[in-house]
């Protein structure tokens, strides 16, 4: 018994059907047309590192403990998450435990790899300098003998770029992509024994967030890069045994932006919070008020990039600059917060907002007794937030935590959550003070972000055919079952029977959580996410 998996991030079921439907894309419909097919709806928010941490686990991140891009348990400044973070065991544990074999190529949130039967080259947040990160050590070596210019990530996009050139070199990803595949899947796994291989492809989010407005009549970016995608999961399902089953998921989908709701500025209106009033501080302001901010001088940074890149000064992205941590001399941050005086914050780009708690926070202020009424008068804040020009509500819903989240790490998560995607508008407060304005279109925010359905698709000698939508919880008790294996009782996916269609049966093993690991941050993963905008 083996199955394959092909991780499209961000790949949306209305892009892909359509262009399925249109023959671009015959090996993914190839897949739909013998089995099953539909939406997986992802994690809130629908976020790269939840999403692919549920993915792994098949818990919500109440259990996993992955809210976003960083871990806010010890600092307001965060620390970036990585596989660490994860505080269950992953499936490819499970997996392995039963004497199935695992390969994992790329797949985000596992630097550093955990040690499995089988192989894992981490993926996205994997340190440029960490050539030799796999697990064995030799995957890695013998990997880049074989693929000299294989890259962990996807080039970022230079705004200077011709979107042309870029995609070209997106394509170069996915092709080295796939050759990796078809190398490792030959030399660490065999046709003879219960295996799961995983590759996931990256370049599929990243031209959706940079090109998502770029189609012309001749030539649409996005689908440039899905059809690469697809070519090479062709080649990769060649090697496949007969009794394989496919499987094809996404963490979520995508749509465009029209505009941005600073959360923090908002908050500050609110007066939830304040600002210190040091010489600096006060200085921060007040060049913010006249425009100084970091939206504003992207252009200077785009002006800087070719020079910037060439001293090795930032990592591959415009934004760097903008964004990085050393400039808090010049940009209102965290740093310039008088936080206990201040009340709720945001340090997400996708709508969260955290309550300054006294006892969780390192320098909290809302009482206990205090806190229910606290959060209820931002929740009905929030609700009440209207779009510029009579655009009506900013969120299809506002909701506490507990009615998103469950687990024994829901003391760790956002204590508000709203949901202004559906509306092409993002509820920004990664990097706190990004803009001077409480909705702006923001120079740096891309034209494309994340929606919460991705897809789904299988097929292979047990699965059926026809529509079934799905959780992305629900993947790793149903690749379980697969493999009449046992399932973890603490999972909060089900088995999706019409791919796994025999009686599943459970168990309660006492190790499903794993000890907290304290570690150094990963410098190197904290400057990807924040060349990309996310802190």
């Amino acid at each position: 018994m083996n199955t394959f998996i092909f991780g499209i991030d961000g790949a949306s079921p209305a892009l892909v059907n359509e262009w399925m439907e249109e023959g671009h894309l015959p090996n993914l419909k190839k897949i739909k047309d013998g089995g099953l097919s539909g939406k997986l709806e992802s994690t809130f928010p629908p976020l790269t590192g939840p999403a692919w941490s549920s993915f792994q686990t098949g818990v919500n991140p109440g259990k996993h403990g992955v809210f976003n891009w960083l871990d806010l348990s010890e600092s307001y400044r965060g620390k970036v998450i990585s596989s660490r973070s994860i505080k269950t065991n992953t499936v490819w544990n499970w997996l392995n435990r039963h004497g199935c074999k695992v390969g994992l190529l790329s797949l985000p949130v596992t630097y550093p790899p955990e040690k499995i039967a089988g192989f894992v080259v981490p993926g996205f947040m994997t340190p440029s300098n960490e050539k030799g990160s796999g697990y064995p050590d030799q995957v890695t070596n013998s990997l880049f003998r074989e693929i000299p210019n294989f890259r962990h990530h996807p080039p970022f996009f230079a705004p200077n770029q011709e979107p042309g050139d870029w995609v070209d070199g997106l394509n170069r990803t996915i092709r080295m992509r796939g050759k990796a595949a078809r190398f490792l899947y030959k030399k660490y796994l065999s046709k003879e024994e219960a295996s799961t291989f995983t590759v996931h492809f990256f370049s599929t989010d990243h031209v959706q967030h940079k090109l998502w407005n770029r189609k012309e009549d001749d030539r649409d970016p996005r689908l440039e890069v899905f059809k690469e995608t697809d070519r090479q999961i062709g080649k990769i399902m060649e090697l496949a045994p007969d009794d394989t089953t496919f499987l094809v998921t996404s963490d979520h989908g995508f749509g465009s932006v029209e505009n941005v709701f600073n959360v923090n500025n908002w908050l500050q209106e609110k007066k939830l919070i304040k600002f210190k009033n040091n010489f600096a501080s006060v200085a921060k302001k007040k060049f913010a008020e006249i425009g100084l901010t970091q939206d504003n001088l992207k252009p200077l940074g785009d002006r800087l990039y070719p020079l910037a890149e060439k001293l090795n000064l930032i990592d591959n992205f415009t934004t760097a600059p903008l964004t990085d941590e050393r400039l808090s001399a010049l940009f209102l941050s965290h740093k310039d917060i008088e936080w206990n005086n201040t009340i709720a914050y945001s340090r997400s780009d996708v709508g969260h907002v955290r309550i300054n708690r006294k006892g969780r926070e390192e320098q909290g202020m809302v009482e206990k007794e205090n806190y229910k009424a606290v959060r209820e008068e931002i929740l009905n804040a929030l609700r009440e937030v209207k779009l510029p020009e009579g655009g009506g509500k900013l969120s299809r819903w506002v909701q506490p935590r507990e009615k998103v989240y469950s687990g024994p790490f829901l003391n760790q998560a956002p204590d508000i959550l709203f949901d202004p995607l559906p509306n092409r508008v993002l509820g920004y407060g990664g990097v706190m003070f990004m803009s001077k304005n409480v909705f702006s279109l923001n120079p740096s925010t891309d034209p494309g972000h994340h929606r919460r359905n991705g897809i789904l698709m299988a097929s292979g000698p047990s699965v059926q055919v026809g529509k079934r939508n799905a959780d992305i919880v629900d993947i790793a008790p149903t690749l379980l079952n697969l493999f009449n294996y046992p399932i973890p009782e603490q999972m909060d996916g089900e088995v999706i029977r019409e791919i796994a269609p025999d009686e599943p049966t459970y168990h309660r093993p006492a190790d499903f959580y794993k000890s907290r690991e304290v570690e150094a941050e990963l410098d190197d993963s904290r400057g990807k996410l924040e060349n990309l905008g996310y802190l």
